[in-house]
């Protein structure tokens, strides 16, 4: 009896302490609240990875964030109520966390205040996503991180918690975790480390909870406490993975798992156009090729140029490369517009035969090997031509004006293509003398300004431009003001609502090539001159190879193209860490042209380019230069890897299925073997054996679960005959026996594969 008062005996000090550990059982067992600490830590290394990037400056918190998603999923799983109650109340309240969390990065010094300021941008947000136009607020960023954040762990506790499912879990957010990781520093981290860490644990645990659950239903005894010890294995195991990523060669050694890693992450080193021109303010920390060639160009901050080699030039001297211009100024960046697109065969020159109305002009080759994925045709100047099938991009209002070329097929490593640019060689007296006789189309594309210009920075090019009488000299003028300004990468971007031209002009004064082509465009334009920004790469003379250069992510680059009646496009760069315009010399465009009659090209082009006389018309050049562009890939050896690792991977599959399905049946022949192949399949439909149960009762059993109940006990009789049976007498045939067995295999195979779809036991 003395062992009846113990409880009452306890301290006090014991009572509170075993109440302390009851409570978390109110909701959940101490087994589930061990299965929340391991997606715990798989989340919170997501959000650690997340919050340690510095996307934003000053970006809130997204550990709050994604415990909130968790905490709501795990609770919203264990209320039996129909999904589609739970998930739009669950969505609901994800919506309120989430904006409490964002109105943290809003203006203003009360909660209203920043809960207004957080409404009025997100709306001018939506209005820019519409217009197709360029945002640099980083508030719909911040917003967008923290809801991608509380719906990945909300629907994660979902998933297991309801599903029972760790994959739906943890592939979401692992793919979250590479992307982030891949734009952060491009190589593995801590928290890559903790989260599979936290992963492999949550995976086994699950798969402990779910054999649990399949051991009770066949009244199988385990011990209590059998997840601690299994709990003990996996931690062991774990940390083994982790020791040995940790030990993972450096240096050259470490190549394989370097490749390995970069073709986990590569799908989201691609910065997309879109992505770019709504959120290009935010800090990827990674050098990348962030001018997309698209249809925008974002005017970003903080700029960091990597050096993956692009491709490849033969160039007779160092100089710019084209790839497209633009014509409409949104106030924080450029936009090409109206364009028309059009099909054209390899050395096709129908829309090009307009520039020949233009003079002084030389018409240039470009030969360029790529060695970086793209679609973009770069040339020397304004493109006419290419020896590859393209699609050529034109202003609708001027075919003839061709402002991008595009490969119809993706260009990769080793192609290699010729293009045809045009470029000016006009003097400057030429050019002053030009006049401002504009056509009608370059005067309604080119001369475009937004409302929203500040009207000083109006003031500020009639005051640079000072007692200029003629476009050429403003030009010149407002070139090299702007070549005054410090060449600098890491200025930020414009504040939300500020016009990057004031911001640079009157803020910063100081900045890199997108901000001074930009300012001397829209300068220009604001003094009735016609100007664009193009951008592409300046060749530097540093990576030459004899006439060879090597163009680099770092060598991306801007600057601007004016229009002059009667000499086309010339170019001038506004930036000083690169050669001016040379405006008082020969060549007003100073780019660097590869001229026909330049031995640079491939050395089995040099003697047709020789006959050519200085000047020839595009015609003469492209017919010269008319030879098929060299594709270079060989064998497709991604497609060939590819599916000889499919195969090797089926075959080692179907090797392990087979060790798997004839382990612990060695020995075993005839009859036996077969007792035994049926015993494992109904063990892997749910239809095990149980304890003390004869080898009749368990054939009945499981032939009245799949309606075969004569072949059930047709195998268990010719099983007990060969077992117990006297060897010289058999009264059951063995192709009878082997008929029942195939028929039992069978309608047990599809029970397997059915599985799931099975009622619970007792319905």
């Amino acid at each position: 009896m003395a062992g009846l008062d113990l409880p009452m005996n306890r301290s006090a000090g014991r009572r509170m302490s075993s109440a302390a550990v009851s409570v978390p059982r109110l909701l959940m067992s101490w087994e589930d609240w061990l299965t929340f600490a391991f997606a715990l830590i798989a989340f919170l290394a997501v959000a650690a990875s997340i919050q340690g990037a510095g996307w934003v400056d000053n970006m809130p918190k997204v550990v709050p964030t994604v415990v909130a998603g968790l905490l709501v999923g795990l609770f919203a799983a264990r209320l039996r109520f129909s999904q589609w109650l739970l998930h739009p109340v669950a969505l609901a309240i994800g919506a309120v966390v989430v904006v409490y969390a964002a109105q943290h990065y809003a203006d203003g010094l009360t909660l209203a205040d920043r809960l207004a300021d957080f409404r009025v941008r997100m709306h001018e947000w939506y209005l820019v996503v519409r217009a197709g136009d360029i945002s640099n607020d980083n508030l719909p960023f911040v917003t967008l991180v923290h809801g991608i954040c509380f719906l990945a762990a909300y629907m994660g506790a979902w998933s297991i918690f309801r599903w029972h499912n760790p994959w739906f879990a943890l592939v979401p957010i692992g793919v979250v975790l590479l992307a982030n990781v891949s734009f952060e520093k491009g190589h593995p981290t801590g928290t890559l480390v903790v989260f599979l860490f936290g992963g492999i644990l949550l995976i086994g645990r699950l798969h402990l909870q779910a054999s649990q659950a399949r051991w009770r239903r066949q009244g199988v005894d385990y011990p209590e406490y059998i997840s601690l010890n299994a709990l003990q294995l996996t931690v062991y195991l774990t940390l083994a993975l982790v020791i040995g990523a940790w030990m993972i060669p450096v240096g050259s050694e470490a190549a394989a798992a370097k490749s390995a890693f970069n073709s986990l992450t590569s799908p989201f080193e691609g910065q997309s156009e879109r992505f770019v021109r709504l959120f290009h303010n935010i800090d990827t920390r990674k050098g990348g090729n962030f001018h997309t060639f698209g249809s925008t160009l974002a005017i970003q901050g903080d700029v960091k140029l990597g050096t993956k080699i692009l491709f490849e030039v033969k160039s007779g001297e160092a100089g710019l490369i084209r790839g497209t211009s633009y014509d409409e100024y949104t106030g924080s960046g450029w936009k090409s517009t109206s364009r028309d697109s059009t099909r054209v065969d390899a050395a096709a020159l129908d829309q090009a035969e307009g520039a020949e109305q233009y003079v002084e002009r030389t018409f240039s080759i470009l030969e360029v090997t790529v060695r970086s994925d793209t679609s973009t045709v770069f040339s020397v100047g304004t493109p006419l031509s290419t020896n590859l099938p393209a699609l050529v991009d034109a202003p609708d209002v001027e075919a003839s004006d061709i402002e991008r070329i595009r490969s119809r097929r993706s260009l990769n490593n080793g192609d290699t293509y010729n293009a045809v640019g045009s470029q000016s060689t006009a003097t400057a007296e030429q050019l002053r003398a030009a006049g401002t006789n504009y056509p009608d189309w370059v005067k309604q594309r080119y001369l475009q300004l937004p409302a929203s210009l500040p009207d000083r920075v109006r003031a500020e090019s009639a005051r640079v431009a000072g007692n200029a009488q003629t476009p050429y000299d403003k030009t010149v003028a407002i070139e090299e003001y702007l070549r005054t300004f410090p060449y600098d990468l890491t200025v930020p971007a414009a504040p939300p609502g500020v016009d990057a031209v004031d911001y640079l002009l009157f803020e910063l004064k100081r900045g890199y090539f997108d901000y001074q082509a930009t300012a001397m465009a829209v300068m220009l334009r604001t003094l009735g001159i016609p100007a664009r920004v193009a951008v592409g790469y300046a060749i530097d003379p540093a990576e030459a190879e004899e006439t060879k250069y090597i163009v680099r992510k770092d060598d991306a680059y801007s600057w601007v193209e004016v229009f002059f009646p009667g000499f086309g496009w010339v170019e001038f760069n506004p930036t000083q860490n690169r050669p001016g315009s040379g405006a008082e010399a020969e060549s007003s465009g100073g780019a660097g042209v590869l001229s026909p009659l330049d031995n640079t090209v491939d050395p089995a082009l040099s003697d047709i380019l020789g006959e050519l006389d200085p000047g020839a018309p595009p015609t003469e050049v492209l017919d010269a230069l008319n030879a098929p562009a060299v594709d270079k890939k060989g064998p497709p050896w991604t497609l060939i890897y590819t599916l000889a690792g499919a195969l090797a991977a089926l075959a080692v599959l179907a090797l392990a299925g087979r060790v798997t399905w004839n382990w612990g049946l060695g020995g075993l022949d005839g009859r036996p073997r077969l007792w035994a192949k049926a015993q494992r399949l109904a063990g892997w439909a749910g239809l095990g054996a149980r304890p003390a149960e004869t080898p009749r009762e368990w054939s009945r059993r499981v032939g009245k679960a799949v309606d075969l109940e004569d072949d059930a006990i047709q195998l268990s009789d010719a099983y007990e005959e060969a077992r117990y049976g006297r060897p010289d007498l058999q009264r059951i045939d063995d192709e009878a026996t082997v008929g029942a067995y195939e028929r039992l295999r069978n309608t047990l195979l599809g029970r397997v594969f059915r599985r799931g779809e099975r009622k619970p036991r007792g319905h």
